[in-house]
């Protein structure tokens, strides 16, 4: 069955696509709108924090190298709903959570659960349609903006009206539990069987400089995005006094204007070009979080607003992997998601220690800083890619010389 022509099975999988991207995002941005909660509950520090976020994110980065694999094999759907059994399995030892430690424990499961759904979604989208590529993966990630910007406010709004903090996690829980259940009836295209039995050359894949390229640009990027939806609100609470329904309430905005971003974003995108695009994005973003920074409490708008120019980097260097990458293209994107999971997990454990050594403030430099060497990196990818990005096979890829030119 060609999936990119059945429009009666592909619409239903996107529509699931996209609102099991929002419930995602809801429970991935949990532990960034928590941290104050857990820091006044169980009495941690930011170094304590660092380590729940760097355990969970290596959850997530394993498991995101596994569910590459798994993708080939036993095909994106199946992925996805493995994915969505963890999150509710980490979500559910969250609601329970009598100790820093199991607070940890669900954080991990969560994250594990949101690599393996997240792996699932960024390499299915690409072939459920030919067409508008740019425009299907950014609504895709327009959803997960959404979500994040659900969750950051929800959690402010209802901790403000005297909710338990374990109650929230089950009401996320019940929600997660009924989209699992309806996305069993949804088909999905079973795009892996023509791969499930193909070998995957790992010493030619890791051979090539253009993963690596990739990894740093996307891995600097993810720290810097991370670093926000982690950090945002710890930074507002004690650098400017914000409580906890306030700094959520920025915390959104920047979510809500990401998320707009990712709305309008692929049609931009189709229009200009997509590194192209990514590099103006970058240097709004730079330009704009760095002001946001430096102006003190007037600027925390800013820092906010800025979410609109994060918002197509992520989808649309997804989609130019799956584009200059044709055959195991699944496993080389979670190769490169996790190598940049890695990096960006080092990026937010130092933001703990810088956090605590040289200021909150100061700290959250990092941020503009690690946008500013994605930008480099993407336009280094730009430049060796340019050639072969509309019309690329795996086999002129791996034999063609990357030289590393920035001019």
């Amino acid at each position: 069955m060609d999936a990119n022509n059945d429009k009666s099975l592909n619409i239903p999988a996107i529509a699931f696509i996209f609102l099991i991207m929002v419930v995602m995002a809801i429970t991935d941005n949990l532990k960034g709108a928590f941290i104050p909660t857990y820091k006044r509950i169980f009495s941690v520090n930011d170094i304590n924090v660092g380590y729940m976020i760097t355990a969970a994110s290596i959850g997530y980065i394993i498991f995101t190298y596994i569910g590459g694999f798994l993708c080939e094999k036993i095909g994106q759907k199946k992925v996805v709903i493995l994915g969505t059994i963890a999150m509710l399995s980490g979500l559910t030892i969250l609601s329970q959570a009598n100790s820093f430690t199991m607070v940890i424990m669900g954080t991990v499961v969560n994250s594990i659960g949101v690599s393996l759904i997240s792996i699932g979604a960024n390499t299915i989208a690409p072939v459920l349609f030919i067409s508008y590529q740019a425009i299907l993966m950014n609504l895709t990630h327009f959803c997960y903006g959404l979500g994040s910007a659900a969750g950051q406010r929800f959690v402010g709004i209802m901790i403000g009206r005297g909710m338990d903090w374990r109650k929230i996690f089950v009401l996320v829980a019940a929600a997660v539990l009924v989209v699992l259940i309806a996305f069993l009836f949804v088909k999905v295209p079973s795009v892996h069987e023509e791969n499930k039995n193909s070998k995957i050359n790992t010493r030619e894949i890791f051979s090539n400089k253009l993963i690596y390229l990739y990894t740093i640009a996307l891995g600097f990027y993810i720290g810097a995005e991370w670093c926000t939806g982690n950090w945002f609100m710890n930074y507002t609470n004690k650098v400017f006094n914000f409580d906890q329904s306030s700094g959520s309430y920025y915390a959104a905005l920047f979510f809500t204007t990401f998320a707009i971003g990712r709305f309008i974003g692929g049609f931009i995108v189709e229009k200009t070009g997509y590194l192209r695009s990514v590099m103006v994005s970058l240097i709004a973003a730079l330009v704009v979080y760095f002001f946001g920074i430096s102006m003190g409490i007037g600027g925390v708008m800013f820092i906010s607003l800025s979410g609109i120019f994060f918002a197509i980097v992520f989808p649309t260097v997804i989609l130019t992997v799956n584009k200059v990458f044709k055959e195991n293209t699944a496993y080389i994107t979670g190769t490169i998601i996790t190598l940049a999971s890695i990096l960006s997990t080092v990026i937010n454990l130092l933001m703990g220690y810088l956090n605590k050594f040289i200021g909150v403030k100061n700290a959250f430099y990092a941020v503009p800083v690690c946008l500013a060497v994605a930008l480099v990196f993407v336009f280094i990818i730009h430049n060796n890619t340019k050639e072969y990005l509309y019309d690329a096979t795996y086999d002129n890829i791996k034999k063609t010389k990357f030289d590393i030119n920035i001019v």
